[in-house]
Formats: C-alpha cells, sequence, structure tokens
C-alpha cells in the first residue's frame, strides 16, 4: 500500500521584487543567505532553490558554497510570470490519483536567514495531513516559514495579475482547500519582517543571528524586549512643523492649548538644508516626511523652495502636506506645475475638510470659506496623480450625520478620502469623539516606535501628544543622538511601563493609529 505522506516538496522558490533585488544589489551578505539555505536543508537536505536575480546578484552567487543547489533567473520580470514559468519544471504525481495531485513546492517571497526549521516542518507535515492545496501563517512573520503551494494552485492562477499571488488567493480562498497554520504566540501586532529586503530587516536580522543562531519562535518576543534597539532601529514617520501659526481657530486643533508666543516663526531654508543634510546623511531606511504640527504648511514664506529641497531627500518615501488650503493655493498649484511626474508620485496633499455645511464649517474652523476650498480641491485634482490627494474628515459628533454624504459626493469627484479619529490630545481638548477607541489592554505605542516630531525650531519632543518634554534638537544635534534618546521611553511603552514614560501615555488614545 503507498503512503501518501512520503513524499516532499519538489524544489524552492524564492520571489524577489524590485525592492528586494535593489536592497540585495548593494546589501548582499553570503553568510547571510548561507545561512537560509542550511536552515532549509535541516528540513529538507539538498533542496534546489529556483530564484531571481539581476546580473549583479548573480555575480555574488557564481561560485558560492551553496551556488549548486540555486537555479538563477536573472530576465522573469514579474511574480506570477516568474511563478508559471518554474511551474512547468514540476515533475508528474507520484501517486497518479486523479483527484488529488500531491506535487507542490515552498515558495518564498525573499531570502530568510533566520528561516525556522521547527516550524518550516511542522507546517509541511500539516500540509500533507490535510492533503491541502495552499498552506501559509497569518500570524507567523514573514521569513520564518514558507509558504506550500501545489501545482493544484498553481493551474488556477490567470496569466496575469494584477496583485501578487497571495492577494489572489485570499480573495479566491473560498475556492480552496487550505490550511492555516497558527502558532501561538500571535505577533501580528509587532509587524515584523524577516525578510532580508531592507536596512530595517538588515538591523533585525543581523541582532538576533549575534543572541543566537536559532531562536525558539515562542522566544522572539522576550528577546526583542531585551533588546529593544533591534525593534525600533529607525524612524519611519517625520512630523515636521516648518511654519508655526495658523489664520483659522478650529475647535479640533492642538492650537487651541498650545503656547502661541511664537506664532509667525517658521524654518529658513538654511536650517531646511542644515536639517535635511542632516537626515541625508543620517537615514539609513525609507522615511515618510509629513509638513504639519502647529501651523499651516502653506503660510511659509518659502513654501516652494521648503518642498524642492526636502523632494531631493533619497530616503524619502513620501512628503505629505497637510493643509486647510484656505490660503496661497495659487502658490502650492504653481509647485505642482514645477515638479517632474517622480516628485508628484512622491507628493501626497491632505485637505483637513471636515464638513460640506459652510455654516458648520464656520463653527468647527472660525471663519467661512467652504466654497473656495472645495474649488481649491476640484483643482488639485486635476493636477496631481489620484492617489496623491486626499480630503480628510475628522469624525466627531458636530458632523457624524454627514459622513455618508461626504463620501458619496467625493466618491463621484474621484477623490481618496481619510476618516480621521478625533484627537483629544489626552484630554486636552472637549470630548467629540463618536467612538472610544481607548485600549483595554495598552501594548507599546507605535509612535514612541517609528515617530519624530519635529517643531520650526529644530526641538524634537517625546511625542505629539506632549510637546513640551524635549529630547534634543535636529539644528544643533545629529539624528542618531536625538533617536536614541527616545530608546528608553520606548523600552517602558514595550514592557508595558506606561507610567514612566514623560508623555501622557494613560491618557491617550491614539494606540491604534499607525503612520508609516
Amino acid at each position: 500500500m503507498i503512503n501518501r505522506k512520503e513524499y516532499n516538496p519538489s524544489f524552492a522558490v524564492v520571489y524577489l521584487d524590485k525592492q528586494s533585488v535593489s536592497f540585495l544589489e548593494s546589501n548582499f551578505e553570503t553568510k547571510l543567505f548561507e545561512s537560509f539555505v542550511n536552515k532549509l536543508h535541516k528540513v529538507f537536505p539538498n533542496l534546489i532553490i529556483h530564484i531571481n536575480v539581476s546580473q549583479i546578484i548573480k555575480s555574488k552567487l557564481d561560485g558560492s558554497s551553496f551556488a549548486k543547489f540555486l537555479v538563477l533567473y536573472e530576465s522573469i520580470p514579474s511574480e506570477i510570470e516568474l511563478i508559471k514559468e518554474i511551474g512547468k519544471l514540476l515533475p508528474e504525481s507520484r501517486f497518479k490519483d486523479p483527484e488529488w495531485d500531491e506535487v507542490c513546492f515552498l515558495y518564498f517571497t525573499g531570502i530568510s536567514p533566520i528561516l525556522n526549521p521547527k516550524l518550516t516542518e511542522t507546517i509541511w507535515n500539516r500540509h500533507k495531513n490535510f492533503f491541502s492545496q495552499y498552506s501559509y501563517s497569518e500570524n507567523i512573520p514573514p521569513g520564518l516559514i514558507p509558504t506550500v503551494i501545489t501545482r493544484e494552485f498553481l493551474s488556477s492562477l490567470p496569466d496575469q495579475l494584477t496583485t501578487d499571488i497571495h492577494a489572489f488567493f485570499l480573495k479566491n480562498i473560498n475556492q480552496y482547500d487550505v490550511d492555516i497554520f497558527f502558532q501561538s504566540p500571535d505577533l501580528r501586532q509587532l509587524r515584523l519582517d524577516f525578510r532580508y529586503n531592507s536596512t530595517r530587516s538588515k538591523v533585525l536580522i543581523q541582532g538576533l543571528m549575534k543572541i543566537a543562531d536559532e531562536i525558539p519562535y515562542e522566544s522572539l518576543h522576550s528577546i526583542l524586549k531585551e533588546h529593544p534597539e533591534l525593534f525600533r532601529s529607525f524612524p519611519s514617520y517625520l512630523e515636521w512643523e516648518i511654519y508655526k501659526g495658523c489664520e483659522l481657530s478650529c475647535i479640533f486643533c492642538p492650537r487651541e492649548f498650545v503656547d502661541k508666543s511664537n506664532d509667525g516663526s517658521f524654518v529658513s531654508l538654511e536650517s531646511t538644508d542644515k536639517i535635511c543634510k542632516e537626515l541625508q546623511t543620517s537615514l539609513h531606511s525609507p522615511i515618510t516626511i509629513s509638513l504639519s504640527g502647529n501651523g499651516e504648511p502653506l503660510l511659509h514664506p518659502n513654501f516652494p523652495s521648503v518642498v524642492k529641497e526636502i523632494l531631493k531627500l533619497e530616503q524619502l518615501k513620501e512628503l505629505i502636506i497637510e493643509t486647510a488650503l484656505y490660503k496661497n493655493v495659487n502658490v502650492l498649484i504653481s509647485l505642482i506645475n514645477e515638479l517632474n511626474n517622480q516628485q508628484k508620485e512622491k507628493l501626497c496633499i491632505i485637505v483637513n475638510l471636515t464638513t460640506l455645511s459652510e455654516e458648520t464649517y464656520q463653527t468647527l474652523y472660525g471663519k467661512k470659506g467652504l466654497s473656495e476650498v472645495i474649488s481649491a480641491v476640484d483643482s488639485l485634482s486635476k493636477i496631481l496623480p489620484q492617489n496623491s490627494l486626499y480630503v480628510q474628515m475628522i469624525k466627531m459628533k458636530e458632523v457624524e450625520e454627514e459622513i455618508d454624504p461626504y463620501f458619496t459626493l467625493f466618491e463621484k469627484k474621484g477623490i481618496n478620502i481619510i476618516l480621521q479619529k478625533y484627537n483629544r490630545f489626552a484630554d486636552k481638548l472637549p470630548e467629540r469623539r463618536v467612538s472610544d477607541l481607548t485600549p483595554i489592554h495598552r501594548d507599546f505605542c507605535w509612535h514612541l516606535t517609528r515617530d519624530i516630531n519635529l517643531s520650526v525650531n529644530g526641538d524634537v519632543s517625546i511625542c505629539k501628544q506632549n510637546q513640551t518634554n524635549i529630547i534634543g534638537n535636529l539644528l544643533t544635534e545629529s539624528l542618531s543622538t536625538v533617536w536614541s534618546r527616545g530608546l528608553e521611553s520606548f523600552r517602558h511603552s514595550f514592557n508595558g511601563k506606561h507610567d514612566q514614560i514623560p508623555a501622557p501615555c494613560l491618557n491617550c488614545d491614539e494606540w491604534y493609529t499607525f503612520n508609516a
């Protein structure tokens, strides 16, 4: 009698997207690739790995000790084309069962130096036991285990996809026999990624490998708490106040309670250049910059020059301009028309527009002007890429009944909408929330993990909820020095000691907001 469980995957496939290829070209480390191969071979000795690479990566792989286990592809541009091409190499079924095809392969979407052999063996055994067509995990971070894909699933894929393969699978999950592998603890809230595809993952992977060659999955969380610098490696979001002051009096704005003695101050071009040079030197990971803070950025007298300087940053992922769009709209439009398409793609305009009622607008913003703002939004929609323009409605009691017509209007116009939660700034503003998002259990704070709050004079505060506790100044200190001063607060946050942080964490409900 044939034992249907006595078989192995035909091979492994690694797909590298453009970001991964670009990163590996300048950060390739043989020992990390070798670690991936060795850990995979602990479970499946001598398993062949098919992988798409560039010529630069190929030159680094040729002649390595593990090169004999690799099949390299240099001219396969998309994930679906690579998978379809490799799928032709799958062997015939051993069991010849007309109702079940066991032939499959292990699939990775990146190099995985800290692949977990124990969990890899577990997901494989489950796959065989349940005769699955597609086996994966929703809670185990990428880079620790493979996905198991069968020929049956592969044959159902269209020749062209507008999404990645896993997104296609999730959309059509009911059509397949699926095994979803859950392993405690559930680390999804940490947004970990153990694929070697970014500077952030490099710090994380190398740091963990220095601690131990193999770390038990159940120990990961506690080890990261002991070494929070591995998790909080670089900032990814910078909120930059380039102008302090505003001609509006918005009832939902922190300007209702902040010191206004230096209203009208702005970041000089010299200071802009100095801070941008510091960011250019010190940033090792992509960053999103938002021009916001306690002021209207369009009031900056040299606004176009500031924006153009920031757009030169090599690590800039996105430049967000948060504006009420009530003044100097012509300056913004002229600036946009001067930008090339690549610069426009990096630009994101978020228009603070919380109501469609002129009367309510005057109540919320302190002056009339709604029709002019809507007209300005329409003008921007004609010159910006669709993904570069958003209108933002703050969800609060005063406009709760307007949500449906608001969405109806702007969806018809093809303009993106953000429904923003109302921030009380830790009880400093009156209660206007429609729903209370205060967490029952307070995990760590993402803003302490990833954000920098930069004021008009270069000061960096511990967080935007406490703008008076300053941890450094980017005009006089390096980014790394200032960033390192926030580590202790994050350590307290990560370990649940929120009362020891110089910020109003225990009165804050911004725990579920995530910037970048």
